[in-house]
């Protein structure tokens, strides 16, 4: 049986020093059938041209520079307008992949595709070496770790506790992913990708919206630990907002606009039970 082919899109702003172990990552997958969509979002650094310096490694490999700054989800949407594979993987550029990532993904995904099951994305381990300090940081904490959740929601709030650097050690229906998830592109297609307009600044929550809507849409969400990446996180470039007020800023009004966007009426309690408990938080952060 053929390998399926699987598109790796990496979108990059302002990241010329991170892309090429991003992409020697990819080039050492035990998974040979992939393309791999470079999509840079008008950098105005050397990104362009190492992108372009990394075409040349690999016919496979593929550079997108974008004359203007798109945004991160229009410009994952780029990515995904090129890309051939039935299979979508969207990577970042401060990720770097173990080399059996690729082929656990896709085999986690045919073996419960077999089995009927209809599959949104297969989500992989993420290993962080620099973690930030983070006013959701503690979030259900305990309770997730305990239970061994990857993802935990808390339905008044509509915040996402991220538990994803664990090993469980089995594969495991989980509430949604984070940004890097191998994607049925059927499904992407079905859901029209990301919405574009709706966030802004650090474009936090974009990913959780698209995840939902393949929820509402009736896909699920499955965690696969053994797939194995590195997420080696730096505080420059990308879309990442260096003055911390306009960090909090976006982070709260992004989620605002998610909870209206994807839960209506419901919305008109969330926000209030969600400002409540950010603010709590924020202040025991910054008091610290």
């Amino acid at each position: 049986m053929k390998e399926q082919l699987v598109s790796i899109i990496l979108p990059t702003y302002n990241r010329s020093e991170l892309i090429k172990r991003c992409v020697n990552s990819v080039l050492n997958q035990t998974y040979s059938n992939w393309e791999l969509i470079i999509s840079d979002d008008g950098s105005k650094d050397e990104t362009p041209a190492v992108a372009r310096e990394c075409a040349k490694l690999d016919p496979r490999i593929k550079a997108k520079i974008n004359e203007v700054n798109h945004g991160t989800p229009s410009n994952r949407n780029i990515g995904l307008s090129l890309a051939k594979g039935d299979l979508i993987f969207f990577v970042e550029d401060d990720l770097i992949l173990f080399p059996n990532c690729v082929e656990t993904l896709v085999n986690t995904y045919n073996s419960l595709v077999s089995s009927g099951i209809k599959i949104g994305a297969v989500i992989p381990r993420l290993l962080e070496d620099n973690p930030f300090s983070h006013i959701n940081a503690d979030l259900h904490k305990k309770e997730a770790t305990t239970k061994k959740l990857p993802f935990m929601f808390n339905k008044w709030t509509g915040e996402v506790y991220n538990n994803y650097t664990e090993d469980f050690n089995e594969v495991q229906e989980t509430v949604t992913g984070h940004a890097c998830c191998l994607y049925n592109r059927s499904a992407l297609d079905e859901i029209g990708g990301y919405e574009e307009k709706a966030y802004k600044g650090t474009y936090s929550r974009e990913e959780t919206d698209l995840n939902f809507r393949l929820r509402k849409a009736g896909y699920k969400f499955f965690f696969q630990p053994k797939a194995v990446s590195e997420h080696r996180k730096i505080k420059t470039g990308g879309s990442r907002q260096s003055n911390e007020f306009k960090f909090y800023y976006y982070y709260i009004r992004n989620h605002i606009i998610f909870l209206v966007r994807i839960f209506g009426a419901k919305a008109l309690y969330m926000i209030p039970c969600y400002l409540i408990n950010v603010g709590l938080r924020l202040s025991k952060k910054l008091s610290q």
